[in-house]
């Protein structure tokens, strides 16, 4: 059996963690995603496994791969990259894993709090070009906010412990409530239109469905206070991505972190029309510790995958 790491070989830390696959078979790695469609079925040919971290896969990739059984994604989310029913027709498994970062990505909600509450890489840029001057650096603080939490599973739940231990008075939207948040940091469940009513920071953990998708419409975003701050590490479907550009460059939110995109990598990022958007390529799981965590949690899907075939 063959494996291909088609574009992730920068993520592996350790050669050890393919050790459970080069007992089953051949392992081939790349590091970077190809330049073309052409180069990832050189890279693929003969795999019976694709293992890959950032590049899509689209289906004509798909037809011309006829030994693959199984797609494995790096991560979480793996309908980005690749269009799973499609792939189901061709009786291939496409899987991914989750996790495997989650303290990770609540570091990183955290951080763009600060980030959207500080603005450091103004101030970054006002010194670097030889200035001294705050007018554009007025911060707002955490402790004594209104922090939202939309989704407290195993993300969400750590962003909402995390924000009231820095003093914030923690709001929550899930269909299920943690009784923990609510007993041991006086987490309030409110509906997500209350959530977003009511808070100065808003981050997303809610999973996409039919109920979710686009749930944060202009509508929404219209009820936040004025000078509020929305982050999304979870899912850029979760948004109207037109209508959060508008209320930036409104003013009417004081700044976005934004951190997923509808294509990764996207071929245009229209919110970075919006100066008071802070953006990144998808990095909020991107720690050592999450990332070995995620490959190893990944070899094991694919082993257990493969033993069933």
């Amino acid at each position: 059996m063959k494996f291909v790491n088609i574009d992730a070989q920068m993520f592996i830390n350790d050669e050890a963690f393919f050790d459970p696959l080069r007992e089953l078979g051949e392992v081939v790695s790349f590091a970077g995603p190809p330049a073309t469609i052409d180069e990832a079925v050189e890279r693929a040919s003969g795999a019976d496994v694709i293992l890959f971290g950032v590049m899509q896969i689209p289906n004509e990739m798909i037809d011309r791969l006829p030994d693959l059984k199984i797609i494995q994604f790096l991560g979480t989310g793996i309908n980005t990259f690749v269009d799973v029913d499609y792939a189901a027709s061709k009786g291939i498994l496409a899987l991914n894993v989750s996790g495997y970062g989650s303290n990770a990505v609540a570091e990183y909600a955290i951080a763009a709090a600060f980030a959207t509450a500080r603005p450091f890489c103004t101030a970054n840029q006002i010194v670097r070009s030889g200035q001294w001057q705050t007018e554009a650096c007025e911060g707002i603080e955490i402790a004594g906010s209104k922090f939202g939490v939309a989704g407290t599973g195993s993300i969400g739940r750590l962003v909402a412990q995390k924000a009231a231990v820095l003093g914030a008075e923690v709001y929550a939207f899930d269909l299920y409530e943690n009784e923990e948040l609510k007993a041991k940091y006086n987490v309030k469940y409110v509906s997500i239109e209350e959530l977003f009513r009511t808070c100065d920071f808003v981050s997303l953990h809610l999973t996409v469905n039919d109920d979710t998708k686009r749930i944060v419409n202009r509508a929404l975003l219209a009820s936040m206070k004025p000078g509020s701050v929305l982050i999304n590490a979870a899912r850029s479907e979760l948004v109207d991505n037109d209508a959060l550009l508008d209320a930036l460059k409104s003013k009417h939110l004081r700044a976005a972190a934004v951190d997923v995109y509808d294509q990764e990598p996207p071929t245009e990022v229209k919110l970075a029309a919006a100066e008071t958007a802070v953006l990144t390529p998808h990095i909020g799981f991107y720690t050592r510790k999450a990332t070995d965590n995620c490959i190893i949690t990944s070899v094991a899907s694919v082993v257990s995958a493969v033993k069933k075939l």
